[in-house]
């Protein structure tokens, strides 16, 4: 079995779920790179010019949402064998 997500499992039968872990396996070198592509999206401090902007602070709420997101499906593309 795999140590994952509960959320790869939602709609697959219980009866499937060795099977499917199996496959999310087959995948974990294809869910690294993702995940190191995702990890260089994130951007961490705010770029000075940001700040001269009037609506510096929407742009900060952006950034901070993506990188949440970012965040969350690199959580779910770590996919261990238990």
């Amino acid at each position: 079995m795999i140590k994952a997500q509960s959320l790869w499992f939602k709609g697959i039968p219980k009866s499937d779920h060795e099977r499917w872990a199996k496959e999310l396996l087959s995948y974990r070198n294809a869910f690294d790179a993702l995940g190191e592509v995702l990890a260089g999206l994130e951007e961490v401090a705010p770029l000075k010019s940001d700040y001269d902007s009037p609506s510096w602070a929407y742009k900060q709420a952006d950034r901070n949402g993506a990188n949440r997101a970012y965040a969350t499906v690199r959580k779910l593309l770590n996919v261990q064998e238990e």
